[in-house]
């Protein structure tokens, strides 16, 4: 895709023929980054943030940062306020408004893991049905999501259908692989940090990302 063609385009690494792969975000709602530690999820978020930071037809988009490395309750209290805008907007919605210019709000979690494996069991249920609902019905109303795994198989394939565009780095089991492109080829086949197949439009991609990282 040309960079012309994209509202707002992000060039999130180089295919194997040297050339960039763009893709538009306006066109590409919930996003899911999985791959083993070390592989460059971390990295691959960053650049898709920046790219839209710094993209002008993306002016007043809103972000909000999931901090995994803060306490529980720091991700229950950002998620209670965005599943209740969520709930304002459609309202909204519903009688008729046209919230078209509401601005949009991206959500990054990166590491969707540390919320599910850690905390209490109330903690964990509040943001598993959280950020179920938000990638079922955020899109929607302009919130989106920018989701990080390093177990996809165990937890995000509830969530798949609501995650269209998929960045599969290199992953630690084969299932993982399945589950996210039906085949096994991010296990067997991704040696090096930051190389990962891009699914998107229904097509799959390898490619490698424009920065390595150590995330």
């Amino acid at each position: 895709m040309d960079n012309n063609d994209c509202r707002w385009p992000v060039v999130i690494g180089t295919t194997e023929r040297g050339e960039g792969s763009v893709f538009d975000y306006s066109k590409a709602s919930n996003i899911l980054v999985a791959g083993a530690p070390k592989q460059g999820k971390s990295k691959a978020i960053r650049i898709i943030v920046d790219a839209l930071k710094s993209c002008p037809e993306a002016s007043g988009m809103q972000f909000r940062v999931i901090d995994t490395s803060k306490p529980h309750w720091d991700a229950d209290k950002t998620l209670g306020e965005l599943c209740r805008e969520l709930e304002r907007r459609e309202t909204l919605q519903n009688v008729g408004v046209d919230i078209s210019g509401f601005p949009l709000i991206v959500t990054v979690i990166d590491e969707y893991s540390d919320l599910v494996e850690f905390g209490s069991r109330d903690s964990k249920r509040f943001i598993k049905d959280s950020v179920l609902r938000l990638a079922k019905e955020g899109s929607g109303v302009g919130i989106r999501l920018i989701l990080s795994s390093r177990h996809p198989a165990k937890e995000v394939k509830a969530l798949l259908d609501y995650f269209p565009t998929r960045l599969v780095l290199r992953v630690s089991d084969p299932m993982d692989s399945k589950v996210l492109l039906k085949s096994e080829a991010a296990f067997w086949e991704l040696n090096v940090s930051g190389e990962m197949f891009f699914f998107h439009d229904g097509k799959t991609e390898r490619i490698h990302c424009n920065e390595t990282s150590s995330n």
